[in-house]
């Protein structure tokens, strides 16, 4: 079975029973990419197909009798579907058991996992988590991701978008999956980006990016664009968004980042409009609304309790 048809397979399942917008944004993704639509209609059919086998029907089926030989394979064809149609359900189920990381169009998803790690999801990404003793491998589907990995040198922490995969054991990295070829750029640390499947690797040093296709990874050109971008806007309008998002979002902005005194914060949500282009006002203003103490440090703004 090829990955494109797996992929139909597991959509098929999930586009069946209860999916969230989420995934419905995801599968569209998806469902827009070349040959996607065929394999997604041959997986529904076959998917309608198995349905339609009843226990009793199959059975009989697969009695032996007088008739020719081709009931009896008709009816073992039958039953090896309905039994691919259950066990990929119980998978879809199984896997469902882990977190699923989700981002609407414009406000960022962030979730730490159990290893310490923490996932930033932008531009409508999901991803799924399948930790096992031996890695942390992540999928992940469509948008852009921020991974800040926490070191474990025993198991790798790995990142597949389409033919991707980006390797890291303790580092800071983004993943764009937006479009038809994976970007990758290293913000700290070091990591190895491959041809899913393949020996094909480079390593890139922080700063650096790097794309993946087909033929392999490529290391991007540092460009710098003669055309002048418009001034991006600095003002966030948050509807119980994790307090760790809009401090990420404000130190991308502001020289003096702010920092929390203690990483329970993050999950503290928190509503209302926001300029987090000054990070000293952001501060106190946050402080105010959650009832937190913002203290002016010499090179960070520490948001505490009281």
């Amino acid at each position: 079975m090829s990955r494109e048809q797996r992929e139909a397979a597991e959509w098929a399942v999930r586009m069946r029973g209860a999916p969230t917008e989420a995934d419905r944004a995801a599968f569209e993704l998806w469902h827009a990419k070349p040959g996607h639509a065929d394999a997604f209609a041959t997986a529904e059919n076959d998917h309608a197909f198995a349905g339609s086998m009843s226990r009793t029907r199959i059975e009989a089926l697969s009695r032996p009798d007088k008739r020719a030989l081709r009931i009896s394979r008709w009816a073992v064809a039958c039953v090896a579907a309905v039994g691919l149609a259950l066990g990929l359900a119980w998978h879809l189920n199984r896997k469902n058991d882990a977190p699923q990381i989700a981002a609407g169009p414009m406000i960022p998803g962030q979730l730490r996992l159990a290893d310490g790690t923490t996932v930033t999801l932008m531009d409508g990404a999901w991803a799924e988590p399948q930790f096992s003793e031996t890695e942390r491998r992540i999928r992940l589907h469509g948008g852009r991701a921020r991974f800040d990995v926490a070191h474990d040198a025993s198991r790798p922490f790995i990142v597949v978008a389409g033919v991707s995969e980006t390797r890291a054991l303790g580092t800071i990295f983004e993943v764009d999956a937006r479009g038809d070829v994976p970007k990758i750029k290293l913000v700290k640390g070091s990591v190895e980006v491959r041809l899913g499947g393949t020996t094909k690797a480079i390593r890139l040093a922080p700063g650096e990016s790097a794309e993946v296709s087909r033929s392999g990874p490529r290391l991007l050109p540092d460009m710098t664009s003669p055309v002048a971008r418009p001034a991006a806007t600095t003002m966030l309008e948050a509807d119980d968004l994790p307090l760790g998002a809009i401090v990420e979002a404000a130190n991308k902005v502001n020289d003096k980042p702010i920092r929390l005194g203690d990483p329970s914060l993050a999950a503290l949500p928190i509503t209302g409009h926001f300029d987090i282009a000054n990070g000293a006002s952001l501060a106190r203003k946050l402080a105010a609304a959650l009832g937190l103490a913002a203290d002016e440090e010499p090179d960070a703004i520490l948001l505490r309790k009281k």
